[in-house]
Order: structure tokens, then C-alpha cells, then sequence
């Protein structure tokens, strides 16, 4: 069954908090998680950090209100089903703390190295678009959709925490770019620089989707261009490895300046200063102002 994309909720009234948890709740939830039986490693050290290595498992708990365990559930029916490379899930729990309940898992610790810039981002570019078509295609389109209410304004979280009004402007040219578009599955933050570990060029590992489960698989090949362009990547080899037949190209560059601009927030705000250059000389290229809430944290 085909779904179309209908109209997206162009307030917030709706959409899930989204700010980091307190770090005594994320350090009582590391610690449940050191308690299971399937954790491998040492006693976690102390502070409040959200990803732990055992020795061949790792912990990673809830930081931020809107993560759901339901999505790290779905990615390991997932792995299972499809065969996609992933962490398997080895247990999970949840505590009630400060309004809660936020959760913690285990997980078997993935092998590889996270992409960056290099000779091999263009190779990488190619694997990780079609690794996102073969998500598209095998993955059952359920869970949380970009037109449900308070989904679109989640996906520029970062950008609403700082600059509301300009967030719900980019709701509404989302909601113009893709009403009608045919829906899948949307891993929905994948990209050789984010959420995915590789082993030389294959990827081996495929980590953490977002909040929005399905979307129009566009919105996912251009947030993976949005960060990779700030690598040095480009826009032909993420099609390339999509398969130029199947990509939606005016879909696909009305998405972009959005992803672009929700990108550049986040590198500004983690200072990463060649990624936000190289986002900025590409927007003033295309005739967007670079989002001015985006400032260092």
C-alpha cells in the first residue's frame, strides 16, 4: 500500500518537549543499565554520560524528553526482519524519574568507525544512499508520520528550541514541498557523518533513527546530502547510490535548502566550523540566508 503525505500540523501546540533530560536522571539510568546481566563492562565512571562501552556491549539511555524506546524496539524487529546491519538489542528497561519514564538499553557493541571527511566520503556517500533505498523499500511503513500532529515541528527541534517562529516557517515550506508525496519508511538521520559506522567503505553498523518513522523517503536522501555536504560531499553521489531513476530530483532540491539550514543549527551549535562554513557558502550559493537563532552553545 502506497501512503500519500497529507497536510503536516503547522503549529507545535503538539509536538513533544525536546530538551535534554537532567543529568542526575540520565546517571540513575546508566546505572540501571550497568545492573542488567547482559552489560559486559566495568562500573560506568561517574558523570552523566548517555553512551557507555562494556567490553563487547555497550549502554546507551535516553538524553532527550522526545526519544522513545518504541524506536530502538522498531530498529531491532528491523535488524532481525530485514537483515540491515545494526546492534542487536539485548535489553531495555525504563524508570519513572522526573516525570518520566526514560528508558536505558544495552547493546551489542557494533564494529566499525564513524564517516567523516576523507578520500573515501564519496564511496561512503554511495553506500549510505543505498543503504537508505533499501530501507525504503524493505522496511514496513509504521510508527509516528511526518503529517501526524506535532511531527513536522519535531523534526526542527533544534531550530524551534531557538527561534520558534522561523522553526514554523520551515514547517510550512515542508508542508508545501511534500503534501501529496507518496510515504515509506524513513530511518529519518542517517548519513556518512551521521549514525552510521563503516568498515573501510561498507557500511556495517546503522544507528539511532529519528522520531518520525514515515515520511516521504526524500525528506530522508536530502537530510543525508544536508550533513554530508557539510563533510564535502555531494549531491551526485548520495543520488548515485540511491539510484538516479528512483530519486524525485524536484522534490528532492526543494528539500534541501530546509535540511540544509536545520543542519547548519546543529554544527554551529557543536562548533564544528568547517562543517558550518561549508553549509553557509552553500546556502548564500542558493540564495538562502544562513538561519540566524544558529549560534555556539
Amino acid at each position: 500500500m502506497t501512503w500519500s503525505c497529507g497536510p503536516l500540523d503547522l503549529d507545535d501546540a503538539r509536538t513533544s518537549p525536546i530538551g535534554a533530560l537532567p543529568p542526575p536522571v540520565v546517571i540513575a539510568l546508566v546505572r540501571a543499565a550497568a545492573a542488567s546481566a547482559a552489560y559486559d563492562g566495568p562500573p560506568p565512571p561517574a558523570g552523566a554520560a548517555t553512551v557507555v562501552p562494556g567490553r563487547r556491549t555497550v549502554i546507551k539511555v535516553q538524553h532527550r524528553r522526545h526519544e522513545t524506546l518504541s524506536v530502538l524496539t522498531a530498529l531491532e524487529r528491523i535488524r532481525v526482519r530485514s537483515g540491515l546491519p545494526a546492534p542487536a538489542l539485548l535489553a531495555c528497561g525504563e524508570l519513572d524519574l522526573d516525570g518520566g519514564p526514560y528508558w536505558w538499553t544495552v547493546l551489542a557493541r557494533a564494529t566499525g568507525v564513524h564517516g567523516g571527511p576523507g578520500d573515501r566520503l564519496a564511496e561512503r556517500q554511495r553506500r549510505v544512499g543505498a543503504l537508505l533505498r533499501r530501507w525504503h523499500d524493505t522496511v514496513p511503513a509504521t510508527g509516528y508520520r511526518l503529517d501526524d500532529p506535532g511531527a513536522a515541528a519535531l523534526f526542527f527541534g533544534e531550530i524551534r528550541m531557538r527561534d520558534r517562529p522561523a522553526a514554523l516557517r520551515l514547517v510550512a515550506a515542508l508542508d508545501r514541498a511534500c503534501r501529496g508525496a507518496p510515504m515509506s519508511a524513513i530511518h529519518g538521520d542517517l548519513a556518512v557523518g551521521h549514525n552510521v559506522l563503516f568498515c573501510g567503505g561498507r557500511p556495517s553498523a546503522v544507528l539511532d533513527p529519528g522520531a518520525v518513522q514515515v515520511g516521504p523517503p526524500m525528506v530522508d536522501l536530502a537530510w543525508s546530502v544536508a550533513v554530508d555536504l557539510g563533510l564535502g560531499g555531494t549531491i551526485h553521489d548520495a543520488v548515485d547510490g540511491y539510484g538516479c531513476g528512483r530519486v524525485d530530483t524536484g522534490l528532492l532540491h526543494r528539500l534541501l535548502p530546509l535540511m540544509a539550514q536545520r543542519r547548519y543549527v546543529d554544527v554551529v551549535a557543536q562548533r564544528c566550523a568547517d562543517e558550518a562554513a561549508r553549509l553557509a557558502a552553500w546556502l548564500v550559493a542558493h540564495d538562502v540566508e544562513p538561519p540566524s537563532c544558529a549560534r555556539p552553545d
